[in-house]
């Protein structure tokens, strides 16, 4: 074989002008591959890892209050232990609560809409990662951003400074709705003007996390969405949203207290027609109206309780309970209905619509929810309220839109939860992503169809020039598959030179290209990183699509070549041009 491969050499050699012209397509053609899919790695690098990330998280966690401005988590410390139960530890990159906040700002003499968004850089690492490389520092001092001498200490923008005409040190007076619906007026604290490292993020104003929880109306215990930043999103993103959605099943609503003293649990069922007609089934009535208790504000009570605590239709009673954050709570509620104790639910029970304990439910969080008083088994069990509706995963951004418009008619006080990934609640900005790839698919296609071409045509041309050469070589003693194997040495000798030419070429282009600044604040600037273009080359991809080729060009050769081979030396040495 190694005299084979010196003599494939030699005839490159010899047909120097059509090998050149050849090589220089292929060359070419790898270039454009090598730019296109670097750029597309680096761009969805940038989307997924740097835009996508801090503006909305590869998974979110969404507990929405109904007819709430804000997403509201009551009880993070929960949720939190539902997230580690469910994703290993050294999957997640960050949880982070989403907090952001739109509103209108006031600096010196002009105004314009902000974003005021709560970071918590919390380890050195993560405090390097903030200030040293998210950012790129123009005016001011970061340290400021922690400091309890200044109540709202903002960074700002250069771009956002200069349209409010801020400098280090002004003020900029702000009005932002709270999640009460009350709106607040703050002033906020220039202690630096910085950069990010992507130009969409200089719309807005960051500002330490407890502080904007703090002007949001936000409790100790409770969260906005959670994001949660993985380390390979693009194949877990599914997987754990998947996981994590049926670990975060709601609790049945069974909460233990009393009444004047008197042990009980208070049951709600759901505000639905099913619901109501299965307990007209089960429940048999000893007082009152039935179809009052049934009602959207319907209280009933078991007649063993009422008995003990001397109640009739139309009586007023208390209900204690203790919190998980705030102490004893007392609903006052008015019975509708005494019905005859029934096993299913228990004796000492009261029965609401769940209209009746959402709203309270959502604030007043039971310290436990006895989950066992009302079996899984029992038939009454699927018609029972939970402390909130879990919503069905969606597949897409427009099964998530249908899916809020519907919850949107729903006239209920029941908080939802929902997880998103990044596939739904970023796929606008994720869609770029596919419009890469069809550019990097047109740059394979155009590649190949140079080589199927260039291969095909410039073969045919050697062999047909050549013909008598074969001829010579055979009258000499060369078998049929060394005259094969020359042909097909040469063309993969000559492809190879070309592709990793090409590579060399596409990797200066892009340091050149990566070397141009863009200032801009248009939508281009979401796939700039610090201002330039971003280029990721991916060695894996890049070595696929070599063997690949190495192997399409093998293919195309070998038929042509065999063709060559199977000339008898008579046949061959015939042949006039």
């Amino acid at each position: 074989m190694g005299l084979i491969t010196m003599l494939s050499i030699r005839n490159l050699l010899r047909q120097k002008k059509r090998n050149i012209l050849l090589g220089i397509g292929i060359a070419f053609g790898m270039m454009i591959l090598v730019i296109a899919n670097s750029f597309s790695h680096g761009m969805v690098d940038v989307l997924i890892n740097d835009v996508v990330s801090h503006a909305f998280g590869h998974l979110v966690v969404n507990g929405k209050p109904a007819n709430s401005y804000y997403s509201t988590i009551r009880d993070k410390e929960r949720i939190m232990k539902i997230i580690h139960e469910s994703i290993p530890k050294e999957e997640i990159v960050t949880i982070e609560e989403s907090l952001g906040m739109f509103g209108r700002a006031i600096g010196n003499g002009e105004a314009d809409n902000v974003v005021v968004v709560g970071v918590k850089p919390e380890t050195d690492n993560d405090q390097a990662d903030f200030f040293e490389e998210f950012f790129t520092l123009v005016e001011g001092d970061f340290s400021n951003y922690f400091s309890k001498e200044i109540e709202y200490p903002v960074i700002i923008s250069e771009e956002k400074a200069k349209s409010l005409k801020v400098k280090i040190n002004d003020t900029i007076r702000v009005r932002l709705p709270m999640i009460t619906g009350q709106m607040q007026a703050v002033k906020l604290t220039v202690i630096a003007i910085a950069n990010a490292n992507n130009s969409f993020m200089n719309i807005i104003l960051f500002m330490e996390a407890d502080r904007v929880k703090k002007l949001l109306g936000y409790k100790p215990w409770e969260s906005a969405d959670l994001q949660i930043t993985l380390k390979d999103p693009k194949k877990t993103a599914k997987k754990y949203a998947e996981i994590l959605h049926s670990k975060l099943n709601p609790e049945v609503i069974s909460i233990s207290g009393q009444v004047a003293e008197e042990p009980a649990f208070l049951l709600a069922f759901q505000n639905n027609s099913a619901a109501k007609n299965v307990l007209k089934k089960n429940l048999k009535l000893t007082q009152g109206d039935l179809e009052k208790g049934l009602a959207k504000k319907g209280v009933m009570v078991s007649n063993i309780l009422a008995q003990k605590l001397g109640l009739q239709p139309g009586s007023k009673f208390i209900y204690q309970y203790e919190t998980k954050f705030r102490g004893l709570r007392e609903e006052k509620l008015t019975v509708d209905a005494i019905y005859q104790s029934h096993s299913a639910l228990g004796q000492n029970v009261v029965l609401v619509n769940e209209e009746v304990i959402h709203e309270n439910l959502n604030r007043y969080l039971p310290k436990t929810l006895d989950s066992t008083l009302v079996a899984s088994s029992n038939s009454l069990h699927s018609i029972l309220a939970t402390e909130w509706k879990l919503l069905e995963r969606s597949d897409n951004v427009d099964a998530l839109k249908k899916k809020y418009k519907t919850e949107k008619k729903r006239k209920s006080k029941q908080n939802n939860f929902d997880l998103i990934t990044m596939y739904e609640g970023a796929s606008q900005i994720l869609q770029m992503e596919y419009v890469l790839n069809m550019i990097t698919g047109i740059a394979v296609l155009v590649l190949f169809f140079i080589i199927l071409v260039g291969v095909i045509n410039t073969l045919r041309m050697t062999i047909k020039e050549r013909t008598r050469e074969i001829g010579t070589v055979r009258a000499i003693g060369m078998q049929k598959k060394d005259v094969r194997n020359m042909f097909i040495i040469e063309t993969l000798i000559l492809t190879a030179l070309s592709c990793i030419a090409g590579v060399v070429l596409g990797m200066g282009v892009i340091k050149g290209l990566s070397l141009i600044e863009f200032n801009t604040t248009n939508f281009l600037s979401v796939i700039l990183k610090n201002k330039h273009l971003y280029f990721k080359p991916s060695i894996m991809i890049l070595s696929s699509y070599f063997l690949f080729i190495m192997m399409l060009t093998g293919i195309i050769t070998y038929f042509p070549a065999r063709k060559a081979a199977k000339l008898t030396a008579v046949e061959a040495l015939r042949h006039y041009e």
